[in-house]
């Protein structure tokens, strides 16, 4: 088994789209499209925000994100740590924990302090990984906590 954690690029954007989309925004109320448009973003950015990909065997695993902002976010901070996600046969396998270490290992390159995320079911892997919590709020009826990671 071979793994491979990078950068995002062009070729990744549909494919990634799909994923995000059927973890994140089963609602509809962001749509694929709009979810290539912004990644294409990232892609075709200043260098500051960055997507990376985890791939086993070539195949796509899962992706990590480093935005300066949140799509809808509740707290005036930047840069965010966004988008975690691990396709299902690939769990338990601690692409989680890289992918977050390479965006990590991103933010310091930029200079970043400190990074911020919101979770609403990952809090404990992310104290694992040295994540603190800042707050903890109830939205549209659901749990969500920010987090915070200094360097």
């Amino acid at each position: 088994m071979s793994t491979v954690i990078r950068m995002m690029g062009q070729s990744d954007l549909v494919p990634l789209a799909a994923l995000r989309h059927a973890t994140f925004f089963v609602d509809g109320e962001h749509t694929r499209e709009a979810d290539v448009v912004a990644l294409a973003g990232l892609v075709d950015g200043d260098g500051f925000e960055a997507g990376f990909v985890a791939e086993i065997d070539g195949e796509l695993a899962g992706s990590c994100l480093f935005v300066r902002e949140e799509i809808e976010p509740l707290h005036d901070l930047s840069p965010w740590l966004a988008g975690l996600v691990v396709a299902e046969p690939y769990r338990g396998r601690g692409l989680g924990r890289t992918l977050v270490e390479a965006v990590e290992t991103h933010a310091r390159s930029v200079n970043c302090n400190v990074l911020y995320l919101y979770t609403d079911a990952a809090e404990a892997l992310y104290a694992r990984l040295g994540w603190t919590t800042v707050e903890r709020m109830i939205i549209d009826g659901a749990p969500l906590v920010l987090m915070q990671r200094k360097f």
